[in-house]
C-alpha cells in the first residue's frame, strides 16, 4: 500500500492486517519503487495524489520497468477530473475516500483473481 497520509496508512494497514492480508507499507512512491515488491499473490493499493511522483506515475513507471502488479487506486477527490485519470490508468478498481470494508475486500478479490492473467 502507498499513501502519503501516515493516518490512513495506519488505518488501512491495520485493517488489512486483522483481515488476513500481509501488508507492505509505503509513504510514497519513491520508496515503493525502490524497495522488492512480491510477485505472486498481490496487489497495489495505490492513493493517486501524493508529493513528488503520484500514484498515475508510479503505474506508469511500474508497467514501463515491467512490474506490473494489479492496481486498485483510491482517492479522496470524486470529481470528473480525478476520475478521468484514474480511467486512464486501467487499474483493477478505483475507490474514494472514505471506503467501507466490503467495497475494499471486492476490489482486493478482483485484484487477486487477476494474477498471472496479464
Amino acid at each position: 500500500m502507498v499513501d502519503d497520509d501516515a493516518s490512513i496508512r495506519r488505518a488501512l494497514a491495520s485493517q488489512l492486517r486483522i483481515l488476513g492480508f500481509d501488508v507492505l507499507v509505503f509513504q510514497g512512491a519513491e520508496e515503493l519503487l525502490v524497495s522488492k515488491l512480491p510477485i505472486d499473490n498481490a496487489c497495489l493499493l495505490l492513493d493517486v495524489c501524493m508529493p513528488g511522483m503520484n500514484g498515475i506515475e508510479l503505474c506508469q513507471s511500474l508497467v514501463a520497468s515491467g512490474r506490473h502488479l494489479p492496481t486498485i487506486l483510491m482517492s479522496g477527490r470524486d470529481d470528473e477530473a480525478t476520475r478521468q485519470i484514474m480511467r486512464q490508468a486501467q487499474p483493477i478498481a478505483g475507490l474514494f475516500k472514505p471506503f467501507d470494508q466490503k467495497t475494499l475486500l471486492q476490489a482486493i478479490r478482483k485484484a487477486l483473481r487477476s494474477v498471472g492473467k496479464n
